[in-house]
């Protein structure tokens, strides 16, 4: 994104008190999969300029959205759905709140991986360590939090996603959107949900190792 178009997106968003870090650091400690303390406001206009940013049209409010949630030091992922596609996530996020799905770790060698919790609140997705939800149960941290803002939904056809990080330790920036990107696909896809919905309504039938194939973690 050019220099006139940053300035552009810098100016439509407030600043906020959630991008500070020591509000971010209370936010670890309070923060559990099943009770957060939002890391982001539950309404767009909380984060954005709505007024200016309806007058865009559809493809400039994507771009806007997404070149300001491309900063790589802004601690946060950003993405935007299709109104199917949306529409589609938040029946499925109901109906299967809570699924299972390997971040990859190449660094730690081939076919490396941690096994990663989703459990969707909606308008909020949690993500945590499959392992850190073990150990102390819904007072496990999150890792990442997706908020999901569908004010523009009617209007432009879209809904916005914003991922924050929280614990960084757990997650990297880079893991964070391919955590993003996976929840979407795994909700969105039909032939994905099928192991969404046989986690949430089969579990004796669940298999991880095709979860794995999929990924190509696993031959």
């Amino acid at each position: 994104m050019q220099r006139q178009a940053r300035g552009l997106v810098s100016g439509l968003f407030r600043r906020c008190p959630w991008t500070n870090q020591k509000w971010g650091a209370s936010l670890q400690q309070e923060a559990s999969v099943s009770g957060i303390s939002a890391p982001s406001p539950t309404q767009l206009g909380q984060v954005v300029k709505l007024d200016e940013l309806i007058t865009r049209d559809r493809a400039e409010v994507a771009e806007i959205w997404l070149g300001y949630h491309a900063d790589e030091k802004g601690g946060r992922v950003g993405s935007v759905l299709s109104a199917d596609d949306y529409k589609t996530f938040i029946k499925r996020a109901k109906e299967s709140p809570m699924f299972v799905f390997p971040m990859p770790k190449p660094h730690k060698g081939p076919g490396a991986y941690e096994a990663m919790l989703i459990q969707c609140q909606m308008p909020y997705v949690l993500i945590t360590g499959l392992e850190e939800f073990k150990r102390h149960g819904e007072g496990a941290p999150p890792y990442l939090t997706l908020t999901h803002y569908a004010e523009l939904l009617d209007s432009h056809g879209l809904t916005l996603v914003r991922g924050d990080i929280i614990h960084e330790k757990g997650i990297a920036r880079d893991e964070a959107r391919t955590a993003l990107e996976l929840t979407r696909a795994f909700y969105c896809s039909d032939e994905d949900y099928a192991l969404v919905h046989t986690f949430n309504h089969k579990p004796a039938s669940f298999d991880f190792g095709a979860v794995l194939r999929k990924l190509k973690l696993q031959q």
